[in-house]
């Protein structure tokens, strides 16, 4: 039996709009499909298991905005072990305002900047208690991909690597079509949801990516849940 590792980043704080259960699907699927699943959780003061150790899924979920100042300092220590694996290829879901970790900086609707990881040229912008919420569908490798936002900020400049291609919602912010962050294997997104359960197809593709020889298990209700969400959302937006 082949093991499978899934480390959560600092699950204490980063589980807003359900988002732990990217975690729990996916170790479901895991399971499913016969593999061994061990969960590692690393705490906000506590070195990454990834920095040292094999992990097959690094999970990152969104946090309040009072919380991700603290997290960016936390991950300032582990830039270059985290450039290291989208570079080799390391699976890494990063979901809610997470994608804006990896961006040049996050401003505060008071004008103040807090530096990023500054892997990629765009930028985060707060705005008002006003949070902007969005249904939305994008389109990545064939798959229209459904997804949910709630959020505080949007983000601007330049997304060199593309996740999603929008076909309803709004992208990095209002005016764009443009969505997260695609590297590698390394897939950021505003997404929330869970994005992982509202998209089985899309946690099948992830897996394959730890695992070529990975063959889907494809349960009947998760077809039709999708498909029903899909077709709701499609007509929501028209």
């Amino acid at each position: 039996m082949k093991k499978m590792i899934i480390e959560v980043l600092y699950p204490e704080y980063n589980n807003l709009y359900g988002d732990r259960g990217n975690c729990e699907y996916l170790q479901k699927k895991l399971t499913l499909a016969g593999y061994e699943v061990e969960v590692k959780e690393t705490s906000l003061f506590d070195e990454p298991v990834f920095v040292n150790e094999n992990v097959d899924f690094l999970l990152i979920g969104p946090c309040q905005e009072k919380h991700q100042l603290n997290e960016i300092e936390q991950l300032k220590k582990y830039a270059d072990a985290i450039k290291n694996r989208i570079d080799n290829g390391g699976v890494i879901l990063a979901t809610g305002n997470a994608f804006e970790l990896f961006g040049q900086y996050i401003e505060s609707d008071k004008g103040e900047k807090t530096d990023c990881l500054g892997f990629y040229p765009y930028y985060a912008k707060q705005f008002s208690k006003l949070r902007y919420n969005d249904c939305s569908v994008g389109e990545f490798d064939g798959m229209q991909v459904v997804g949910f936002k709630n959020l505080l900020s949007h983000s601007y400049g330049k997304l060199p690597y593309p996740f999603l291609n929008m076909k309803t919602g709004c992208g990095m912010n209002p005016d764009s079509k443009e969505e997260g962050v695609h590297e590698n294997n390394l897939f950021a997104t505003y997404h929330t949801g869970p994005i992982l359960p509202l998209n089985p197809q899309f946690t099948d593709y992830l897996i394959g990516l730890a695992d070529e020889n990975y063959a889907p298990v494809s349960l009947e209700f998760e077809k039709q849940a999708y498909d029903s969400r899909l077709k709701e959302l499609l007509k929501y937006n028209m």
